[in-house]
């Protein structure tokens, strides 16, 4: 999946929903996280990149699913994952609107793509984590600011659909349209926050 650049109506870059929220994530489990692979022997960047490439293809293969699109069973980690995401989705019973739609905002000046919008009114992202985190959900208030803005459909619900690499359980979790709206409100500081770390990044960065 490539790296989608985001652009306003004047064509101008704008930041991601994940690039604001990355900006300011706490970065402490991170480094414990990547000390404790290092002990191991293992290069940060690899893991890293490993890690990434299966949330990559489980998006992959459960959007071709969806779609009733045909593709091959990985046969690296991503099969438990894909697994998971099959168990759960074969009992569930959605109208599909879309997956992966790329969208901006020109009130807010970001841009996103969420993973699948079902039922008119919820939006479902699949993870890949080993838990759930606070940034999900400010992510999903993000997607809904981004779908009411340009597709005009009033958002409800975002479910998150988490299918980790270990253990036998996936875990689903749902948050309502008032827990939306509060995370949002963060997000709209985060989002004026980025630009203004960046302009005070180029007042420190200056020579004059």
């Amino acid at each position: 999946m490539a790296h989608t650049v985001y652009k306003n109506i004047e064509n101008k870059k704008i930041p991601s929903v994940t690039t604001i929220l990355g900006r300011f994530k706490d970065s402490g489990a991170l480094i414990r996280w990547s000390n404790a692979e290092g002990l191991k022997g293992n290069k940060y960047d690899d893991v890293m990149k490993k890690h990434q490439d299966i949330g990559t293809s489980l998006h992959e293969l459960a959007e071709m699913h969806i779609l009733d699109q045909y593709y091959e069973l990985p046969k690296d980690e991503t099969l438990v994952c894909f697994n998971k995401f099959l168990t759960w989705w074969e009992e569930s019973d959605y109208k599909i609107n879309w997956t992966e739609k790329s969208l901006t905002s020109d009130l807010y000046q970001y841009g996103g793509t969420a993973d699948v919008l079902v039922n008119d009114d919820t939006i479902i992202d699949f993870k890949t984590s080993k838990n759930f985190y606070p940034d999900y959900l400010v992510q999903g208030s993000a997607y809904m600011q981004l779908i009411e803005e340009v597709d005009k459909r009033k958002i409800k619900k975002f479910i998150l659909a988490r299918f980790p690499k270990s253990g036998d359980d996936f875990e689903i979790r749902e948050f309502n349209r008032e827990q939306l709206d509060q995370a949002f409100e963060y997000f709209k500081i985060l989002r004026t926050a980025f630009d203004q770390d960046k302009e005070l990044n180029k007042i420190v960065r200056s020579k004059k």
